[in-house]
């Protein structure tokens, strides 16, 4: 279990932040989001509530290791490639030229950083005029846990069938409500050092968080296992934070819209493995574009 502290503080108060304690939970008196007074010195009276998340990297965490089981490196990256056109062909809808469609912009620079070929990309893009549809579809999981599956079909019939058989057959079920188990949030990912190659740290992500108007910094891994951060923001806020990020000096990724579990449900050793596999099934499947969970 990742550890997970919540602080209440103003943007003036990240200097005064200077030791933590793994596996505490600090609640201070908080304010609404919008009320981000600016206040001189440390009392964290005024402000409002930034999560540091992941004391405990991802690799480290149990629910982590056990739910990106992979295979081949050739395999999985063949994976990735493929979601990332169901992505491309969805974000594209909303326009072709990337510099009026901020969406396929984040879309194709996730392509680049993961040295997708040029060839893949374009063929995806080609796909526009497509009568894929965009399908949301909730499930509860292994121990009570909830599940949104994101998709992209041509057959919403034959995808929610095929969606509903795997969830069937692995422990899960549809289930309407798993979606008030998440939030839309903006999500930057910024690399582990800034742009002068220097190793940035949690408590330095921290502060840079609350000058730039983000919500949580989580510690985490990608697909190909490299540390990052994952900076979390009001979904209309995204391209302001990212931006004032980069100003201030780290090297972001990408930018995109992610569902972002509000409550966490913690499972049993054998519910675990079994979400592992249910969340494995779903996402072999070839119209599934991702699968988000809120389990701890």
């Amino acid at each position: 279990m990742a550890a997970w502290g919540a602080l209440s503080l103003s943007r003036a108060a990240a200097p005064c932040l200077r030791t933590r304690v793994p596996g505490t939970r600090a609640a201070l008196p908080r304010a609404p989001l919008a009320s981000w007074p600016e206040t001189s010195g440390c009392s964290p009276s005024q402000g409002r509530t930034l999560h540091l998340t992941a004391a405990v990297p991802a690799g480290h965490n149990k629910w982590s290791k056990v739910r990106h089981i992979k295979g081949p490196k050739d395999t999985e990256r063949s994976r990735i490639f493929s979601k990332l056109c169901l992505s491309i062909r969805l974000a594209v809808k909303g326009g072709p030229n990337p510099e009026l469609n901020s969406n396929l912009a984040s879309i194709l620079e996730v392509c680049r950083s993961k040295h997708m070929p040029k060839s893949t990309i374009e063929a995806s893009l080609k796909m526009e005029k497509t009568k894929d549809v965009y399908l949301l579809y909730e499930g509860r999981g292994p121990g009570g846990s909830s599940l949104l599956i994101e998709a992209l079909s041509n057959s919403g019939s034959k995808c929610h069938s095929d969606i509903k058989h795997i969830l069937n057959k692995n422990g899960g079920m549809m289930a309407e409500g798993a979606r008030h188990s998440f939030d839309k949030k903006g999500v930057i990912v910024v690399g582990m050092e800034d742009r002068e190659k220097k190793a940035v740290n949690l408590e330095r992500a921290l502060e840079l968080a609350i000058e730039a108007g983000a919500e949580d910094v989580k510690e985490t891994e990608d697909e190909e296992e490299k540390n990052i951060f994952k900076f979390i923001c009001d979904a209309s806020s995204l391209h302001q934070v990212r931006k004032k990020l980069d100003s201030l000096g780290l090297c972001s990724v990408s930018c995109t819209l992610e569902f972002i579990p509000n409550t966490k449900v913690r499972l049993a050793d054998p519910d675990l493995e079994q979400a592992a596999h249910l969340i494995q099934a779903l996402g072999n499947h070839e119209d599934v574009i991702q699968v988000y969970d809120n389990i701890e």
